[in-house]
Formats: C-alpha cells, sequence, structure tokens
C-alpha cells in the first residue's frame, strides 16, 4: 500500500496543489477556467468526504503556465515520476523534495502535489510514490490530467478527485474483471469504480478510505483488493 508515502501521505490537514499547464498552444482562458472549475468541484467533494471519516482538509493554491504553457511534450501511454522531476527542473528546483520543503515552510502545507493539465485528449494517470523508489527524483508525487478522454468526452471533476485519491493510497476497483465483480457488489459509488458528471452521487466508500488512512476499521476482505493480492 502506498499511503502515508511520498508528498501526499495523508489527505488531512493543508495541502498545496499546484497546477502547471502544458501544451503547444497559448491556453485561452475559458479553457483554463473551465479546468479550474471541475478543480475546485473536486476538492470541494474531496473536503465533504474526508469530514465523513471525522477528518479535515484544506487546500492551496499555485498555477503556471498561463497564458503561455510550459511546452514540456506529455504523450499518452504509461507516465512514471520522472516527468515530475523533469518540469521541477524546468522550474529550477535541484530535486523535487526541495518543492515539498517550500511547500512546508512557505505555505504551512505539510502535504503536496502537482496537476500537470495537458490541452489534448488522452487517458489520466496518476504518478504516486513508494518508498524504494528514488527520493530525489520521484518524492513529489502527481497527476496527468488532459482536457479530454481519449473518446473525445471532456474531463470531468470526478476522474480529477479520482486520480488525487491515487496519491493518498487509493486502489482502482474496476480492474481485473473479478475485482470489479466484487466492487460493483460491494461498493457501486466508489470513486475508485467509477466516475461520473455527477460527482455528488459517488462517494470514498470505507475501503477505500482504508486504503487512504482515512478509516483504521479494516475489514477481512479489504486486503484481497489489494494488486499484490490479486
Amino acid at each position: 500500500m502506498k499511503k502515508n508515502q511520498g508528498s501526499a501521505k495523508a489527505l488531512s490537514g493543508q495541502i498545496y496543489v499546484l497546477t502547471v499547464f502544458t501544451g503547444q498552444r497559448a491556453w485561452a482562458q475559458a479553457d483554463a477556467d473551465s479546468f479550474y472549475n471541475k478543480l475546485y468541484e473536486a476538492l470541494r467533494w474531496l473536503t465533504k468526504q474526508v469530514r465523513r471519516y471525522g477528518k479535515n482538509v484544506s487546500f492551496k493554491h499555485g498555477f503556471y503556465g498561463l497564458p503561455s504553457p510550459v511546452t514540456y511534450e506529455i504523450g499518452k501511454g504509461s507516465l512514471s515520476g520522472g516527468v515530475i522531476w523533469q518540469m521541477m527542473q524546468h522550474f529550477g528546483y535541484r530535486d523535487v523534495p526541495s518543492f515539498a520543503e517550500w511547500a512546508r515552510r512557505e505555505q504551512g502545507c505539510d502535504n503536496c502535489l502537482v496537476l500537470m493539465v495537458v490541452d489534448k485528449p488522452g487517458r489520466s494517470s496518476a504518478i504516486a510514490y513508494s518508498d524504494n523508489y528514488d527520493r530525489s527524483k520521484y518524492f513529489l508525487e502527481g497527476a496527468v490530467c488532459y482536457t479530454h478522454h481519449e473518446n473525445g468526452l471532456e474531463l470531468s471533476a470526478a476522474s480529477i478527485a479520482h486520480e488525487i485519491c491515487h496519491l493518498f493510497g487509493a486502489e482502482d476497483l474496476y480492474q481485473p474483471k473479478a475485482i470489479e465483480q466484487r466492487a460493483r457488489q460491494l461498493y457501486p459509488d466508489d470513486i475508485m469504480l467509477r466516475v461520473s458528471y455527477n460527482i455528488d452521487e459517488l462517494s470514498i466508500g470505507e475501503m477505500t478510505a482504508w486504503f487512504m488512512g482515512l478509516s483504521d476499521v479494516e475489514k477481512p476482505w479489504y486486503r484481497s483488493f489489494l494488486p499484490e493480492n490479486q
């Protein structure tokens, strides 16, 4: 399990979210505002869900790349923490823990993450940290979010929240097929099973809450949903 590791250890307290706009052309303000509206909706929903488990969370924001985006080319396919490392080098940081230290020292945030937004279709992906990775390169956690899915539909607030949950330890519940079938019976509205354009019909289910450290109550079948047990 990847909770309590990296720059996004706990979904509680104050969290710094850096949004980096990338692409090969200038972002229109309307497009940037559209993403921010979805991000704020995702963070509002996360705040509400965290409170269900007796905890509190708040967010601070920063952005880079408007109106002229970072022209780092992010393709489709698999991603690694090296993408974030190279991005932070572009900003002049000697390593990724330096940014996490800045967020703690200057912003009062013990947790931080980066959202890299790409103005094209693609499959959004989370880049989580594990303690067996090179800390100097991979400690800073984040996600790459495409403005549209590969099928052309617009990114949803639920998709952003889904990727953020990954950074705090949540696991996908929609694959493989056997896991999806069990999850649909037990946790049909869990955000790690499915997303929706109406984020308020979704939840952080009790098992996902345990994966993320929001709950200490473990039921016997939880660990069978973890990747290493599949």
